[in-house]
């Protein structure tokens, strides 16, 4: 079979980008989400008939009522009244369908794209891919939301970062396809280069730098030590050691996880810059490692304002977003630096 052209596989990139889009609010109405405090809000998962919302006060009463019955209310909200309840509600309803949307935008033009012969060879193994992770990463968003409505008065911090770094997952996976097909076919696996080595070595070092503004998200541990460059006149203090263990210390602990995230902040930083700065002349780096720089820049002084606000809503939710951004960019260095790959297989 004939490979489709650029040209005639247009409305697939726009397809693409349009989810890429999408995944980008969702990330940004997910930390929304999170900073009020709205995700267990909503205690049942109803895929379809949870589209609608209470449509009368009968109906939004018997919702309050069930979210009386997890300790989130019993312990930190008690004084809500049904005012209050609607105003986190709104948050996670509009959390939840999103989702749905996104769904819909994905599935709907797959299956026109597909019987229209636009999706053949590892083009259709991809967008099954995409289509198998987004479904994938609302389990784990109903996954985390369970961890929060029996015993705890919030979500697993763990499950958190499981549920954040998929949807991030999801996201590089439609971004590179666009890449793919715009560019040229590239192999995750670098071209051999030092450039390609560098660039698949950031993005291990952001990884795991997100997973840990996950867990500082998850334990509200930015809205400790909220100054900076040290801790509260301290680069390491006391409480950070406290418990003797050091994944406890440092995974499980406010204090400890707020250090690994701020100091591996300063980390990542110094490497993106040095990495834009040594590899700047490097073809496949062309406007990219200005991008870098920008990227990781602006993501470090969002941090750090976030953090000497105690978390302010909006810049705690342009952090986040800025990872995703810094993400972006990256993958299109390590793009770049691939191993080329036939468009046919």
């Amino acid at each position: 079979m004939e490979e489709p052209s650029l040209r005639s596989l247009r409305p697939v990139i726009i397809w693409l980008v349009t989810g890429c889009v999408l995944i980008a609010c969702m990330v940004v109405i997910g930390g929304i989400t999170r900073l009020t405090e709205s995700g267990l809000s909503i205690t049942e998962w109803k895929l379809v008939t949870g589209a609608l919302p209470p449509m009368n006060e009968a109906e939004w009463q018997a919702e309050f009522d069930a979210y009386k019955r997890i300790p989130e209310y019993a312990i930190v909200n008690a004084e809500m009244d049904l005012a209050g309840f609607k105003s986190i509600y709104f948050w996670e309803y509009l959390h939840r369908n999103w989702g749905l949307l996104m769904g819909l935008v994905f599935f709907v033009p797959f299956v026109i794209f597909w019987r229209k012969g636009l999706l053949n060879g590892w083009l259709m193994r991809r967008s099954i891919a995409i289509l198998i992770g987004g479904g994938l990463v609302g389990a784990l968003g109903w996954f985390m939301v369970k961890s929060g409505l029996n015993e705890r008065t919030d979500v697993s911090h763990f499950r958190l970062a499981i549920h954040l770094c998929a949807a991030f997952s999801v996201f590089g996976l439609v971004f590179w396809t666009v890449w793919d097909i715009i560019d040229q076919r590239s192999s995750f696996t670098g071209d051999g280069r030092a450039a390609g080595r560098g660039a698949r070595a950031l993005l291990l070092l952001l990884m795991v730098q997100i997973i840990w503004g996950a867990f500082t998200a998850g334990l509200d541990a930015g809205r400790i030590y909220t100054t900076w460059p040290l801790m509260n006149g301290e680069f390491m203090p006391e409480n950070v050691t406290a418990s003797g263990s050091f994944w406890h210390d440092f995974a499980d602990h406010k204090d400890g996880v707020q250090f690994v995230h701020r100091n591996l902040a300063w980390v990542l930083a110094a490497a993106v810059v040095a990495y834009a700065l040594r590899f700047r002349g490097t073809a496949a780096l062309h406007r990219v490692w200005w991008w870098l720089l920008l990227a990781v820049l602006l993501q470090f002084t969002l941090g750090v304002l976030t953090l000497l606000t105690a978390v302010r809503i909006d810049l705690g939710v342009l952090h986040q977003f800025g990872a995703l951004v810094l993400l972006a960019v990256l993958l299109k260095a390590v793009h770049r630096t691939g191993r080329p790959l036939a468009t046919s297989t």
